[in-house]
């Protein structure tokens, strides 16, 4: 029975250590990578609006994956937008739940809206997608700034 014992506090230290430190370490993490991919590719996009080349943004909603019922130029502004101001909320953790609906969103339509002709399907948006959907289910964690903001509007009210 001492044993038995011992093993159930052991156990109950590492799950403490993973709901403490680790799985807010792994939220960070899956905000932080989710929101680089997305981040350099609309920044990518938005350089070339600062370069005089909006054109080039523009042609990829165009002929490179377009949208369909959607016009390109209206396309290449939603998709840019929400390639870069989504991704740094959802790092930060800043309205969490709602970048990563929208970056969630983003990638359904890549793989399943945009024609396969055009090639943009990829097995990775799969994983893609079960990684925004942690903090989508979850909330951003506790090393964000959703948490530290509630924490502040529920110590001010008390």
């Amino acid at each position: 029975m001492f044993l038995v014992g011992k093993a159930y506090r052991f156990y109950r230290f590492l799950v403490s250590l993973s709901e403490r430190f680790l799985s807010p370490l792994l939220d960070l993490a899956i905000r932080l990578w989710m929101g680089k991919i997305f981040f350099v590719s609309g920044w990518g996009k938005f350089a070339n609006y600062l370069n005089g080349d909006w054109g080039s943004t523009v042609f990829l909603f165009k002929e490179v994956h377009p949208l369909p019922g959607v016009a390109p130029e209206v396309a290449a502004v939603l998709g840019t937008g929400g390639e870069v101001v989504l991704p740094v909320l959802l790092a930060l953790g800043l309205a969490g739940r709602v970048a990563a609906a929208g970056l969630l969103v983003m990638t359904m339509i890549i793989q399943f809206v945009v024609p396969s002709d055009y090639g943009l399907m990829n097995d990775m948006h799969y994983l893609w997608m079960l990684l925004l959907a942690v903090p989508l289910i979850k909330g951003p964690g506790t090393l964000s700034l959703d948490h530290l903001l509630m924490k502040l509007v529920f110590k001010k009210r008390a």
